[in-house]
Parts: C-alpha cells; sequence; structure tokens
C-alpha cells in the first residue's frame, strides 16, 4: 500500500524558502579572483654540489671499469672531506648501448651524486681533485638550510597579496570584501639563486667570489576566490 504525504501550505513555504536561500545568497555576491605572489629572501648557507659520473667505451665491461674507479675516487674524496653520509645522495649506475657521432658505437655509463656542503673552501678544493682526476661534469647550487620555514613565510604573503588586491578591486567597484570561497594553491613554489658553476671564471685577485654574502629567493602563488557586497 503506497501511502502518500500531503504538505501544508505552511511546510511547503518552508521547503521552498530552504531551496531558494542558496541561490538568493550567492546571487547577491560579486566573486573577485585574484592572484597573490609571496616572496622571501634568505641567505645561502651552503652549496649542493651535483657531480655526474660518465664513461663511454666500445666494450660494456671496460665503461663500468673505468665507471668504478672514477665513483671509488669519488667516494674516499668525500669520506676525507668528512662529508657526512646523510649529505649524500646517490642513485644506482645507468649503463646503455650509444652511439657517438665521432666514437661510433659503444656504451655509456651515467651516475648523477648530489653532496651538501656547507663550507665554500671545500667546494673550491674539490673541484679542483675532481678535474685532476677526470671528472668534467659537475657544478654547484646555491640553498639554504631554512627552505621550508621560508616557502611558508612566502605563502602566508601570498595570500595577504591576494587579499590587499582583492579589497582594492572591491573599493573601486564601490564593494567590500566579505568572505574568502575558496582558495586554490598547487604547491608552484619557486626558488632562485645564483649558480656556483664555472668556479675558475669567477676569482679575484683577493680570493674568490663566493666570499660575498649570496641570497635566494623563494616564491610562493595562491589563486583565491573571495566574495563582496
Amino acid at each position: 500500500m503506497i501511502k502518500l504525504k500531503i504538505l501544508f501550505p505552511k511546510q511547503i513555504l518552508i521547503l521552498f524558502l530552504a531551496m531558494l536561500f542558496p541561490l538568493l545568497t550567492t546571487a547577491q555576491y560579486t566573486q573577485i579572483t585574484v592572484e597573490g605572489t609571496g616572496e622571501i629572501e634568505i641567505e645561502a648557507d651552503l652549496l649542493l654540489f651535483n657531480v655526474t659520473i660518465t664513461q663511454f667505451h666500445g666494450s660494456a665491461k671496460t665503461a663500468f671499469e673505468r665507471h668504478k674507479e672514477q665513483e671509488t675516487f669519488l667516494t674516499r674524496l668525500l669520506i676525507s672531506e668528512n662529508i657526512a653520509e646523510e649529505h649524500i645522495y646517490t642513485n644506482p649506475v645507468n649503463i646503455s648501448p650509444m652511439r657517438r657521432q665521432q666514437e661510433g658505437s659503444g656504451f655509456e655509463t651515467r651516475q648523477n651524486i648530489t653532496i651538501r656542503i656547507d663550507d665554500v673552501g671545500q667546494f673550491e678544493a674539490m673541484q679542483i681533485a675532481l678535474i685532476e682526476n677526470g671528472f668534467v661534469n659537475f657544478s654547484g647550487t646555491f640553498a639554504a638550510s631554512r627552505q621550508k620555514e621560508a616557502a611558508e613565510e612566502a605563502l602566508s604573503l601570498a595570500l595577504e597579496d591576494a587579499k590587499r588586491k582583492a579589497e582594492i578591486l572591491a573599493r573601486s567597484a564601490g564593494k567590500e570584501l566579505i568572505d574568502i570561497k575558496m582558495i586554490e594553491y598547487g604547491s608552484r613554489g619557486e626558488t632562485s639563486a645564483r649558480s656556483a658553476t664555472a668556479m675558475f671564471a669567477m676569482e679575484v685577485n683577493d680570493g674568490s667570489m663566493l666570499q660575498f654574502r649570496q641570497t635566494i629567493t623563494v616564491r610562493e602563488r595562491v589563486n583565491v576566490v573571495f566574495t563582496a557586497d
């Protein structure tokens, strides 16, 4: 047996207003969408030293053996420089068939190693040692130990920047901000710093250009939707 629920006029009116209210509240507010940017400049207090070990030979065995020789030298160098194990990031050796224009077909090995260095003097000395032992692919990049904290500060500034822009737009339109409807953030943080490559070209008579203060700029961006009335 089917039972029909009868709504009285008062109940129908309440139901109708409940369905209509979200539409009315949305319609009377203006939406303002802006992008906010935040920047924090911090001191670069360490270097990331990137070394690529690579060998090429017609024989896969010979290429691998030569690769292991350089890997062994680098390992001993890092130990002698007292580089902490947790500051060394590496991946396994890759070896693949390769054809080079001048050398013909053969096999190429490749392995990337990143080393965190807290002492600039170590960076310069290690470069010389690598060059003297046949290494040709390496570079350095400035970094900072408090980069994560700087990113959080930059993100907060980005939201403040978005709010300031939205307030200007609302005021120009004769309205006032009410609330934040949506925040869109996709981990698009950016970091810019001076490169530390080609160190010999940067030398001066009194020392190295690295003796001067280096900084890193950390940027964060957010898209924010505000409501205004």
